[in-house]
């Protein structure tokens, strides 16, 4: 039996960045929803990305406190590390939506782009 799909989800672009080496270009995304977030990766070319969903309580260590080790690489790509802090209190069941939108608009001067996904 197949599985149903879900709507599309609200994703917020947080990172999309220029073309290089890996882990460039790297792009993340965010669907904020307490415990149950999601964020979208997608790293390479485009003609040879690769990419997929994660759990937020995947990203963080496993205290849930800070990020997890494994994800270094693409935070720091995509100069993310400011995201953590508000990731933290997102696992915890806050919403930190309007924080994040805050945060990356002092950033880059402009709201998150959005995209929407099916998370099956």
């Amino acid at each position: 039996m197949a599985k149903k799909q879900r709507d599309p989800q609200r994703f917020l672009v947080l990172a999309r960045t220029g073309s290089g080496p890996y882990p460039h270009p790297v792009e993340v995304g965010l669907h904020p929803a307490g415990a149950d977030s999601f964020l979208a990766f997608s790293i390479g070319p485009h003609a040879a990305n690769a990419g997929g969903l994660v759990r937020l309580r995947t990203v963080l260590d496993e205290a849930g406190t800070g990020l997890n080790p494994l994800f270094a690489e693409e935070f720091d790509a995509a100069e993310l590390h400011w995201l953590v802090p508000l990731l933290v209190r997102l696992s915890a069941g806050e919403d930190v939506t309007d924080e994040v939108v805050s945060a990356y608009r002092e950033r880059h001067g402009k709201r998150p782009e959005t995209m929407w996904i099916a998370i099956t």
